[in-house]
């Protein structure tokens, strides 16, 4: 079911543009509070093909899970989810592994596997049953402009204009965001100078709930568990090798992967259409500016590895949500007029995610920089390192809350608490 195109109101409380899956679960989000939005996306999302829902997976953490709940979207996703019981860590040629159990921290899964297009689904139908969301697709926003006041955009859709001003605009339009350039904001890029090699398999022994990164001289490999015994494959390698794999042979690349990962899940039987994606990090500096926040890609895309990305942009939503909510409270209780675009606001989001954001940039950038650091003698240090954290139970915690999104300070949906 797609949300209503029509009427579009000349002014909106949020306007949000992107409407992948950051966007729309943003949208979602707000759905709940006593808000006019509207959400402009560039693709036609009614076949939910945009770049956003293609047929590549994402790792859901536990506490993403948890927000997803509390927006009423798990019961459409569970019957699609595969849960992540088991996370095992370790590098190709060296001794010493890690391994993070479900059981030992108390929970039922480390986090799910789901494919994107699933997710996008679930999204959009939820939008479908929302009145006050409204939503022009295909669009784009081609002037912005902000003050103290308001912002004012202008969409385009069918080769016609409108303006709509809204008390907030919400960037959702991932790394190479045109709202980010609109207001502005700076942002600095690192090159991996790799791509992302994504494909899905069949493996002679069954994944079971166990998740595999597996650091290589090339790059990392993640193997994940999906719904039907099958296994969802993220390898990261320099450009040149990633396009020479990708156009392989089945059997040749079949070959090459089982020499990369190793043995541990058998033989590779069944390899699916392979994707290849340019890597690099993206962060944006400020995340807010007069009317305007930056979400997701847009405030910060990092390196797949570890899987963070989407799930850093969930707790970024659902922090969003709730510093609106509580702006929308505060006044009602004072009898004066709500501004969920003010600058306290914003102030306010910038300064709960920031500490978030910056720790899980570090953290991903920096397991690439120290599993690409070939020094002889740094990799016998690794395999240490690795047989120790193992050892180590307040360590292995650490890490476990960090991979299952719930370090530091989180919002009330992300703690399984009402938005509102």
């Amino acid at each position: 079911m797609t949300p209503p195109a029509e009427p579009v109101p000349p002014r909106c409380d949020v306007l949000i543009v992107g409407g992948g899956a950051v966007g729309s679960a943003l949208a979602c989000a707000l759905a709940e509070l006593p808000l006019d939005v509207v959400l402009v996306e560039a693709h036609e999302v009614r076949t939910l093909e945009q770049p956003s829902f293609d047929r590549r997976v994402t790792a859901l953490a536990n506490g993403s899970q948890q927000i997803l709940a509390g927006l009423q979207l798990w019961p459409a996703l569970r019957g699609y989810a595969e849960p992540i019981r088991s996370i095992h860590v370790s590098e190709r040629g060296r001794f010493g592994a890690a391994r993070i159990e479900a059981a030992e921290e108390g929970v039922g899964a480390l986090g799910y596997t789901v494919e994107n297009v699933e997710l996008g689904r679930a999204l959009w139908g939820r939008l479908g049953a929302a009145p006050r969301v409204r939503t022009l697709a295909p669009a784009t926003v081609v002037e912005l402009r902000t003050d103290a006041a308001a912002a004012v955009a202008t969409v385009e859709r069918h080769g016609a204009r409108l303006e709509i001003e809204a008390a907030l605009v919400v960037a959702a339009d991932g790394a190479r965001s045109s709202i980010r350039a609109k207001i502005g904001a700076a942002a600095s890029e690192h090159d991996y100078r790799q791509r992302a090699l994504i494909f899905n398999c069949s493996t002679e022994a069954p994944l079971a709930g166990r998740a595999f990164e597996r650091f290589t001289p090339r790059g990392p490999i993640a193997v994940l568990p999906l719904r039907g015994g099958r296994a969802a494959v993220i390898w990261s390698l320099p450009t040149e090798e990633a396009e020479r794999a990708a156009a392989l042979s089945d059997d040749a690349f079949r070959a090459e992967f089982q020499t990369a990962f190793g043995q541990r899940l058998g033989r590779l039987l069944k390899v699916g259409e392979r994707l290849v994606h340019p890597l690099w990090r993206t962060v944006s500096g400020p995340v807010t500016a007069p009317r305007a926040v930056l979400i997701g890609d847009a405030a910060l895309k990092l390196h797949p590895v570890a899987g963070q990305g989407l799930n850093l942009a969930l707790r970024d939503i659902a922090t969003l949500a709730e510093v609106i909510a509580d702006a929308l409270a505060a006044p009602r209780a004072a009898n004066v007029a709500a501004d969920v675009g003010a600058a306290q606001v914003l102030e306010r989001y910038r300064d709960w995610r920031s500490g978030d954001q910056r720790r899980v940039a570090t953290f991903t950038h920096g397991l690439i920089q120290l599993f690409g650091d070939g020094t002889p003698g740094f990799g016998a240090g690794r395999g240490l390192g690795l047989t120790a954290f193992d050892l180590l139970p307040g360590a292995k915690a650490l890490l476990a809350r960090q991979t299952m999104g719930r370090a530091g300070r989180l919002p009330r949906l992300a703690r399984g608490l009402p938005l509102a």
